[in-house]
């Protein structure tokens, strides 16, 4: 009996040992997948986090100097190579500028000839032949195209976005921000929670600098560096010479380790940020998980069912820890994200929920079959439609993902302007949409509004005619436009002054707007020249509306000025004109209305 009982003590050992053995090595290999796939995610994450960060860097300055050439006197100044002028427009905001971007410590003007007009942040220096030293600077002198990327110096890199100056379309010079490599390696900490170290390449070292980069790894030195990590990098660099992210054991802790290259403007290596993230405490379960197992080996084969609960709810647990994870990640999304078969939305954030104001997605589903119930239209077609060239908006996001796809929504009366990305999945024969709507409102106004007037501005007329003639040509309708100049304007600004002036135009354009129909286009074309496009039109129309236009007009009483006349040249688009020609046409209209007498309609 005690023979028998030792053998079957002893079967139940091992029993349990083989049990315990298998259960082992399966949650030690999937906690090093998941390290691996965490691994993986985290490079991923931080490299898309700074190629956005670069993109929305460029974008931001690209849109900061549309605003600052659109400042009155500045265009003028900048032609004129007038440096004190241009300085004390400048200044304030620069000054501005820094607020919003401490870390921008370059804002210059450039001429065409590669002389450099104004150093915002250094002015008492400027003349020089800056382009012969600089590549990026030649570039653009030659191309004429926007171009950014990190340069390196004498006091380290920075990141530069050199934009174009184009005055009625002659290039006339650039204007350059420099933001220091510091905002990147901030922003990549705060997204990560992790250190960073910043590195620049021997072939960008100025001759001054070999004193300072002494120390470093491969073809790069340490521009920051901490000295608690530089054993790290160095048995990172040793084991890793093409500076891969790699998931790194050091003296008994773990790391993640994920490099950022940073690309000139011709995409070469001019540095490096390399991110390191302790995750020390993940490796912990894997030892946790041993202790366990050398315990669970004691116990007799009764406890055999409580391992196998013990690990059911350990692996419950971490796919309810992982989803919470990901719902506490897109919840804490600004953007709108959800997820939809394309007929109705299956999942949506916090955000979305803020945005329509509703507590749960069946109410919505209630409500509206579809969010692109809420997208609107525009004259131009510019925005996403429930269907579109006979496909759904979701399948034409994915048909499309190269170029830009916006929609328009109106909530609580305040119109908002996104960005949508969409990503499609399939599993098993279903397949889902993930979209993500990003609010871009203001940035809109800024590209496509004037300042002033608050009307359409040069840039988005020209891109409505140029979308509705091609709309006139494909369904033969017509289109009709009116170019409208205020009489004696210099006079007024001489007279009154251009605060005065201003406020004339600004009357002037809400007279206009709520003159015409909500499908018409009412933009400033620039000085006191305004412009209304009439699609779906005939010249006789156009030219009756204008004659309202002018009579209502003339009969306004202006603060500060009084009765102000205009007058209208009335074109109606023939078949084979382009913009160009169209345009010239109403001028001419219009200078006939100016010579001969002026407050009058011409067609």
């Amino acid at each position: 009996m005690k023979s028998f009982k030792a053998r079957a003590q002893t079967v139940i050992t091992l029993v349990v040992i083989a049990v315990s053995a298998a259960l082992t090595f399966y949650h030690i290999s999937q906690e090093k997948r998941y390290i691996s796939e965490r691994t993986e995610r985290a490079s991923e994450g931080i490299r898309r986090t700074f190629e956005s960060i670069v993109k929305d860097t460029e974008q931001q300055y690209r849109f900061r100097t549309y605003a600052t050439l659109n400042a009155p006197g500045v265009m003028e100044a900048f032609k004129a190579r007038d440096n004190e002028t241009l300085y004390r427009l400048i200044l304030p905001r620069y000054q501005a500028l820094r607020v919003e971007n401490p870390y921008l410590t370059i804002m210059q003007f450039h001429a065409a000839d590669g002389h450099s007009i104004l150093r915002v942040h250094m002015k008492a220096k400027y003349g020089d032949d800056i382009a012969a030293r600089r590549p990026m600077l030649r570039e653009i002198h030659a191309g004429h195209q926007l171009i950014s990327g990190f340069e390196g110096g004498l006091g380290g890199i920075a990141f530069r976005v050199i934009v174009p100056i184009v005055d009625q379309g002659v290039y006339v010079g650039a204007l350059e921000y420099g933001i220091d490599t510091g905002y990147f390696v901030k922003k990549i900490k705060n997204f990560a929670g992790s250190d960073s170290v910043m590195m620049i390449h021997k072939e960008w070292l100025g001759a001054a600098d070999r004193d300072v980069y002494s120390q470093g790894i491969g073809q790069y030195y340490y521009s920051t560096i901490l000295e608690e990590r530089k054993d790290l990098l160095e048995s990172f660099a040793r084991q890793n010479p093409y500076l891969e992210p790699r998931h790194v054991q050091h003296e008994g802790k773990s790391f993640e380790i994920n490099p950022l290259f940073l690309k000139d403007s011709k995409n070469r290596n001019v540095g490096i940020i390399i991110s390191t993230h302790d995750v020390t405490g993940t490796n912990q379960n894997i030892i946790d998980t041993l202790i366990g197992s050398s315990i669970l080996t004691l116990l007799l084969a009764a406890l055999l069912w409580g391992l196998f609960e013990y690990a059911f709810r350990t692996l419950v647990g971490k796919l309810m820890l992982q989803e919470q994870y990901i719902d506490t990640i897109l919840d804490s999304q600004k953007n709108l994200v959800i997820v939809t078969d394309g007929q109705e939305i299956i999942y949506a954030n916090r955000a979305f929920f803020d945005y329509f104001h509703i507590d749960s997605l069946e109410w919505f589903r209630q409500k509206h079959q579809c969010v692109c119930a809420f997208f609107e239209s525009s004259p131009a077609q510019e925005y996403l439609q429930p269907q579109i060239d006979g496909v759904t908006w979701t399948e034409y996001l994915i048909r499309h993902s190269e170029q830009e796809n916006r929609v328009k929504m109106t909530m609580d009366g305040k119109t908002s302007i996104f960005t949508v990305h969409s990503k499609k999945m399939e599993y098993q024969g279903q397949i889902r949409h993930v979209v993500v709507f990003t609010d871009i409102t203001n940035l809109n106004e800024l590209a496509t509004q004037d300042m002033l007037t608050k009307l359409a501005n040069r840039f988005q007329f020209d891109k409505v005619l140029e979308h509705s003639i091609h709309l006139a040509i494909r369904h033969g309708n017509p289109l009709s436009m009116l170019l409208i100049d205020i009489d004696h304007f210099k006079d007024v600004n001489d007279r009154y002054g251009h605060l005065v002036g201003d406020e004339v135009l600004k009357t002037l354009a809400k007279i206009l707007t709520v003159s015409v129909r909500k499908s018409d286009v009412v933009a400033r074309w620039g000085g006191e020249e305004l412009v209304i496009l009439l699609p779906d039109s005939e010249l006789a129309s156009a030219v009756k509306l204008a004659e309202l236009l002018r009579q209502k007009i003339e009969k306004h009483e202006f603060p500060s000025v009084g009765r102000v006349t205009c007058s209208i040249g009335v074109v109606q688009w023939r078949e084979g004109e382009n913009t160009d020609t169209l345009f010239h046409r109403a001028d001419e209209k219009l200078y006939v209305a100016k010579e001969g007498g002026r407050n009058r309609v011409v067609s």
